[in-house]
């Protein structure tokens, strides 16, 4: 009986490390860098991101695409330097795994870095624009280099903190993984606000314009490049 004992609990030890050691070589053999989510069924669609004008050959549109599925961005980012595609800018509006349609909602926060629009004194707030941001997850904000930006980051007047204040916005987003670009290591999210025209002046409404209408409140964090060090606190709210 007590040979039987020992040999029954060797075989369950041995079983045991086969598990783990398959499941470690599942782990192991998972493709690296394998898109979650294909958003572009094609080279045309993906095109549609770069090449409004429809000039770029369907040679270069292929590669492009092959590029941009298997994430080899180094290689996609010299090809447009190469072919000064889309203003050396990335394609799919700088993202890969893509998920369009997703909700802003209330209690949301997101951030971003950018300029003023216009002149802005240095005191009270300035007009402030764009659609791109990055979420704050659980109180902590990508770092500069996630976001993949092409200017330093003292070259922003101002870094902003934006927090949704209720669910009435009409409009969502589309979140994607930030493609490596300009020399910044990327992969960070960013979600792209998909705002509406105001009819007022038959551009994009600004962050003050929604701040105005309640949907947000703004608020200054840094002004990296130091020019308005007294905008650092401001809030724009409603």
């Amino acid at each position: 009986m007590k040979n039987l004992f020992k040999y029954l609990l060797l075989l369950n030890i041995t079983l045991f490390a086969v598990a783990c050691r398959s499941d470690k070589d599942d782990l192991l053999n998972e493709e690296p860098n394998k898109p979650a989510i294909e958003f572009y069924k094609n080279a045309n669609e993906l095109a549609a991101t770069y090449d409004p004008s429809n000039v770029v050959t369907q040679s270069v549109r292929d590669r492009v695409y092959d590029l941009y599925k298997s994430q080899k961005w180094s290689e996609l980012e010299n090809l447009f330097i190469n072919n000064n595609l889309n203003g050396k800018w990335p394609p799919a509006n700088g993202g890969f795994n893509i998920v369009d349609d997703t909700p802003i909602t209330a209690g949301q926060k997101y951030d971003r870095y950018s300029n003023g629009i216009g002149t802005y004194s240095g005191t009270g707030a300035p007009t402030l624009g764009g659609s791109f941001t990055s979420p704050i997850i659980n109180g902590s904000a990508y770092t500069f280099g996630q976001r993949a930006l092409n200017q330093p980051e003292n070259s922003y007047d101002f870094y902003y903190e934006i927090e949704v204040l209720n669910n009435s916005l009409n409009f969502g987003g589309q979140t994607a993984d930030i493609i490596p670009w300009f020399n910044q290591v990327g992969n960070g999210k960013q979600t792209m606000w998909k705002i509406p025209i105001d009819p007022a002046t038959g551009y994009q409404k600004t962050w003050n314009k929604l701040a105005q209408e309640g949907y947000i409140k703004v608020t200054i964090k840094k002004n990296p490049s130091g020019k308005y060090p007294g905008a650092v606190g401001v809030v724009i709210a409603k």
